[in-house]
């Protein structure tokens, strides 16, 4: 755990990793979470060849949204970093702006990959071992906050990078987040 226990000392002392980075190591634990109770729940409940096929494609796609979003933790400290550091370029530089692009995209795209993930779990809590559902449920609040997270980043991101031409295309993507979580507050 000390990995772990010196992030946590890093995020509270430094500027970086911050809430980004946070909100995908989180969606990652929720993700395996997922993981866990799709994998128990495969071993222990007598499920049809159909069912723990599909079972087990979630189980996959699970493992690979925790690593995915373990690595995109790490692509925000690094854009974030670019962005200080093009905070000495004149304004109209296009450092500048590709470094608020990637600083962008990263949220945006812990946001798709948590919601990627939670559009396939419809059904599955019914389905789960009874001994992991509140694994299960628990990472998919993970996974829900990962999701808000992102894209709230992404709008302050964008805010702040002045909504040049080039942030048309993540404009819509993170208004698509946004209707995609308003589906989940109805479910």
């Amino acid at each position: 755990m000390t990995n772990l226990e010196t992030w946590l000392e890093e995020m509270d002392s430094r500027p970086l990793p911050g809430g980004v980075a946070a909100s995908a190591v989180a969606a990652a634990m929720g993700a395996a979470l997922i993981a866990k109770a799709l994998r128990i729940s495969i071993q222990r409940e007598p499920f049809s060849e159909p069912e723990r096929a599909s079972l087990s494609a979630l189980l996959e796609l699970a493992q690979a949204r925790r690593v995915e979003l373990m690595r995109l933790a790490q692509d925000d400290v690094e854009a974030y970093r670019a962005v200080i550091a093009s905070r000495s370029l004149p304004a109209g530089d296009p450092g500048r702006g590709r470094a608020w692009q990637t600083a962008t995209e990263v949220p945006v795209a812990v946001a798709e990959g948590c919601h990627e993930l939670l559009d396939r779990l419809a059904g599955v809590l019914d389905r789960c071992w009874p001994g992991v559902c509140i694994d299960y449920q628990i990472g998919s609040e993970l996974l829900r906050a990962g999701a808000r997270a992102g894209r709230m980043a992404a709008e302050a991101n964008l805010d702040d990078w002045g909504r040049a031409e080039q942030a048309g295309p993540l404009q819509a993507r993170v208004d698509a987040l946004l209707q995609a979580e308003s589906r989940f507050e109805d479910s």
